[in-house]
């Protein structure tokens, strides 16, 4: 015999509450972006050609931080609203996965042995244990897959484009990075699981 698990009814988010995700996410954005981009151009993962507008951080431009936040702080709020979690993660733990992508990133522009596929065995397996403890349904794979292929191809269109460039050993998936792949997905995946938990999004 079956039983129909009831599921709790979910309040529908307030305008103000969609704001402070928004802005929350765009936040979180406009901070890990522009130091993850730093720390690839200082330590020769990317390269930039283009020179125009003002610099937000260190050695990210403007511009770079202006698409990261109008990736993120929307997809935050999309999946807050539509999204719904198969894990009940702490809140805690679902707004410390900011700091999980930042140091992902990190990762990307530290890492000492950047040939032979380690580091995106590593990436892989972020992204994987972030899905995992944040996630779990179809509709967050589908839609971290679809951030992680659509923000990855963009790149490669901006080096085709001569805007800037990855560097040898990082430019081995059609002269952009490999791992760029699982880095968005993790990114989706955490702000999808605080827009959720912002949003009052429910469990499955």
């Amino acid at each position: 015999m079956c039983y129909a698990r009831a599921q709790p009814n979910r309040m529908p988010a307030s305008r103000k509450n969609i704001v402070s995700c928004f802005l929350f996410a765009w936040f979180c954005a406009a901070t890990i972006g522009p130091i993850g981009d730093h720390y690839h151009v200082a330590t020769g993962v990317t390269e930039y050609f283009t020179d125009f507008g003002p610099i937000w951080f260190g050695n990210s431009p403007l511009w770079f931080v202006l698409l990261v936040t109008g990736l993120m702080a929307p997809l935050a709020v999309f999946q807050g609203l539509l999204g719904v979690s198969k894990r009940r993660a702490a809140d805690v733990v679902v707004f410390s996965s900011p700091v999980v992508v930042l140091a992902a990133y990190l990762l990307t522009s530290f890492y000492p042995w950047r040939e032979g596929g380690s580091l995106e065995a590593i990436m892989v397996v972020i992204a994987v244990v972030t899905y995992r403890a944040l996630d779990r349904t179809r509709f967050g794979l589908v839609v971290g897959a679809v951030v992680a292929i659509g923000a990855s191809m963009f790149e490669w269109m901006l080096v085709q484009a001569h805007v800037f460039r990855y560097l040898p050993e990082s430019d081995e998936m059609f002269g952009v990075a490999p791992w760029l792949l699982p880095l968005y997905f993790t990114a989706s995946v955490a702000v999808g699981a605080v827009g959720r938990r912002w949003l009052g999004g429910r469990d499955a």
